[in-house]
């Protein structure tokens, strides 16, 4: 063992193979305790390197299990590639064109406010009055027609909106799966909110429709009871006749 050791310290650069060699050597040469040791490192090593390998392929398994999940909910997504879907964006849009045709007061007006004034002033009296008793059953008429062509519109969804329910109904019984419930659900979900966005709208045709209805009886009645109050202050200057005959004209 002394021996070797300084002809492997003096090798210095003398190349690896012969490096090695003596460090094979001074192993051989080593006591049988020092031997012993080292073979229980080495069999320590060994068993790190077993359980690392072993974790390495548990990881690896795992991995694959993740991958084949990630797969079956694809999968499974691609079983409802063509969910019960329909775009309701059209016929909102036919209805808000429908119910604003002609004079129609509707909804959708941005100055619907203003109109609403216009159109019913209330007690007011103007030399116009014939003519804007007119305008104002016009738009009554033309309000009630947007109303009820929007109804007719809106009721052409009610064939679909069936339809759609029946073939959620029959995926029902093909579900294998969470993903494909869930899948489902939210198309059942999205099939609501555009049934409720359809009502939403027809509720606000129909109340539109009576506000206008009521507003132009309210109206006839506040402008004939102010037409008459003002005929009847003046008939005593111009003579009863007259007036009555200009009342009768203004359609009261």
């Amino acid at each position: 063992m002394h021996s070797a050791m300084p002809h492997a310290v003096g090798l210095g650069g003398r190349g690896k193979g012969t490096a090695l060699l003596l460090a094979v050597v001074t192993i051989l040469t080593f006591p049988v305790e020092a031997r012993g040791q080292f073979g229980a490192m080495a069999v320590v090593d060994a068993g790190a390197i077993a359980k690392l390998t072993t974790q390495i392929s548990r990881q690896a398994q795992q991995l694959a299990v993740a991958r084949q999940q990630l797969q079956r909910y694809v999968d499974n997504m691609k079983k409802l590639s063509n969910p019960n879907w329909r775009t309701v964006n059209s016929t909102l849009a036919q209805v808000d064109a429908l119910v604003a045709q002609g004079q129609a007061l509707a909804y959708s007006l941005a100055t619907i406010d203003a109109e609403f004034r216009r159109t019913f002033p209330g007690t007011q009296i103007s030399p116009t009055m014939p003519a804007d008793m007119r305008v104002q059953r016009e738009r009554t008429l033309a309000t009630l027609r947007g109303a009820l062509n929007a109804a007719n519109l809106t009721a052409q969804q009610f064939a679909t909106g069936a339809a759609r329910l029946q073939a959620m109904k029959g995926q029902l019984a093909s579900i294998t799966s969470a993903q494909q419930a869930a899948e489902l659900g939210g198309v059942i979900g999205i099939h609501t909110a555009e049934e409720i966005t359809l009502l939403r709208q027809q509720l606000a045709t129909v109340g539109a429709a009576q506000t206008v209805y009521l507003a132009n009886e309210v109206n006839r009645e506040a402008q004939g009871s102010a037409a008459t109050t003002f005929f009847e202050a003046t008939a005593r200057a111009q003579g009863p006749t007259r007036t009555r005959r200009d009342i009768y004209a203004l359609g009261f």
